[in-house]
Formats: structure tokens, C-alpha cells, sequence
């Protein structure tokens, strides 16, 4: 059984992942409608596997007797550039990766190794998460001013294949 403190911080985790799924959802509309498919699909993409991290969590709380809520998820819908779009990727998965920690930290206090085992995945995935973005922030940087090197660019993103089950 989960404690009440325990399951609020799942629930804050879910809200935060899907949050991010309709954040990702939102860049991707806006790289396409910039004729950017390739980000666009990869934003998509990683969308999909955002929602599949919520859906994960979801069963845990429910496996282990909790109520879900999620709270109302608005983001934002008009992004500045190109650049500021992966800018505010990478800080998104920093603070996902830092709400991970936040739960790992309380369920250290509450001696809930159960908790601790699962949120294992997480924190090993928010360690490609963060890697992944800011190696593609790092590439948009060096072309964003190069319209030939934005398509080459988009073109590699274009690569991605859909996301895997979570845990998969």
C-alpha cells in the first residue's frame, strides 16, 4: 500500500509526464507547420513514449492500491525559434529527471523499497533522456543559423522509430 505522500508524488510525476507528452505534441505541430518534419516526427515520437511513462506509473499506483489524479495539463502552444524549442526540451528532462530524484528521495524516507526498485528504470531513462536532447541541442546550435544544415539535420530526426513500450 502506498502512502498518502507517496502516492501525491506519483500523481505529481504523471501529471509531469503528461505534460510533457502534450508539451512534445505542441513542438512537433510547430516544427511541421515550419516544414520541419523530421523534428517534428521525432518531438511525436518522443510524445508517445512520454504518455507510455505515464501509463507505467498509472499501474503502479494502482497495482499497489493508490487513486489516481492527474491535474489539468496546459502547454504552451507558440514557441520563439527553432533553438528555443530544444532549449526548453532539454529543461524539461532536467525536470523530470529532478521530480524522479524528488520521489526517490521521499520514498528513501519512507523506507519504501519498492518504490526505490522502480523508479530505478526511470532514473537510468532520464539519463538517456537528458543525454539524447542536449546531444541534439548541441547540434541545432552549431546549424540553427545554416538552413542547409537545419535540413540535413531534420533529415537525420526524421530516422527515429516509434518508441518502444515502456520497459520494453
Amino acid at each position: 500500500m502506498l502512502s498518502k505522500s507517496m502516492e501525491a508524488a506519483y500523481n505529481r510525476q504523471i501529471t509531469a509526464e503528461l505534460y510533457a507528452s502534450n508539451l512534445y505534441l505542441a513542438m512537433g505541430a510547430y516544427f511541421d507547420a515550419l516544414a520541419y518534419r523530421g523534428f517534428g516526427r521525432w518531438l511525436r515520437v518522443q510524445s508517445d513514449e512520454e504518455r507510455q511513462h505515464a501509463q507505467r506509473i498509472i499501474d503502479i499506483v494502482v497495482d499497489r492500491g493508490g487513486a489516481v489524479d492527474i491535474a489539468t495539463i496546459e502547454p504552451p502552444g507558440e514557441f520563439e525559434s527553432p533553438l528555443a524549442v530544444w532549449e526548453q526540451v532539454v529543461a524539461q528532462e532536467r525536470d523530470v529527471t529532478r521530480m524522479f530524484h524528488d520521489l526517490s528521495n521521499l520514498a528513501g524516507e519512507e523506507n519504501d523499497h519498492t518504490t526505490l526498485a522502480e523508479l530505478e528504470w526511470f532514473l537510468l531513462e532520464q539519463v538517456e533522456e537528458e543525454r539524447v536532447t542536449r546531444d541534439i541541442l548541441n547540434e541545432v546550435r552549431r546549424v540553427h543559423a545554416s538552413p542547409s544544415g537545419m535540413l540535413v539535420l531534420d533529415r537525420d530526426l526524421a530516422a527515429r522509430d516509434a518508441a518502444p513500450a515502456a520497459g520494453a
